[in-house]
């Protein structure tokens, strides 16, 4: 007699976590797609294949939603960026290594879903309020690797370094709408590549 192997029954806490998982990425390939304006819940709805109800039983709001596609996305950076540093053996390689894994992030679908949320915060208050503190914390980790790295090389120049870092942001979401726009990346990659030059260059003198 054949015994009929049952599968034990996934708790609430994993199927509440499939459901969050799959709304996010719903949420990221519609944002992608359609942009803000078009990343209604009911779109996401669609993508995702569930009710609303049950989305909004994890995200009551859009803006709960769109402040967790943010901070989802920071959280992953920062993951990659702090390997990337560790992985430096001296001050340079860890500031090369940052400015690969920063600029690696280019072509990805969430950064141009997370570009999307901080265009709408402008005239999203309720977007603003929730997604200003994971930004705020991610931005600040940001300043202190740079400054660590600088200080390890010796190099005591805070003004300079935020005025370099204000650019290499300027530079990476740039390129991230270049991407949208013409996703060639061997041009993005040689873009990318004298932007870097020209950084190190201007960090520790050559």
């Amino acid at each position: 007699m054949t015994k009929t192997i049952t599968k034990p029954r996934r708790s609430q806490a994993d199927r509440s976590a499939a459901t969050r998982a799959k709304v996010l990425a719903a949420a990221r390939d519609v944002l992608c797609a359609q942009g803000y304006s078009g990343a209604t819940m009911h779109a996401i709805r669609d993508a995702a294949e569930m009710s609303l109800g049950a989305i909004q039983h994890q995200f009551p709001t859009k803006a709960k939603l769109m402040a967790e596609v943010a901070a989802e996305f920071a959280a992953y950076r920062t993951r990659v960026y702090t390997d990337a540093i560790r992985r430096g053996t001296t001050p340079r390689a860890s500031m090369e290594n940052l400015i690969d894994a920063n600029f690696a992030m280019v072509s990805r679908p969430e950064m141009a879903a997370v570009l999307e949320i901080h265009l709408a915060r402008r005239n999203d208050p309720d977007l603003d309020r929730e997604v200003g503190p994971s930004t705020r914390r991610f931005d600040r980790r940001v300043r202190l690797w740079g400054h660590f790295i600088l200080r390890a090389a010796g190099i005591d120049n805070d003004k300079a370094y935020q005025s370099l870092q204000l650019l290499n942001n300027a530079v990476t979401r740039g390129l991230t709408v270049e991407y949208i726009r013409n996703p060639d990346m061997n041009l993005i990659d040689r873009s990318i590549a004298t932007w870097k030059a020209q950084m190190l260059a201007m960090v520790f003198g050559s």
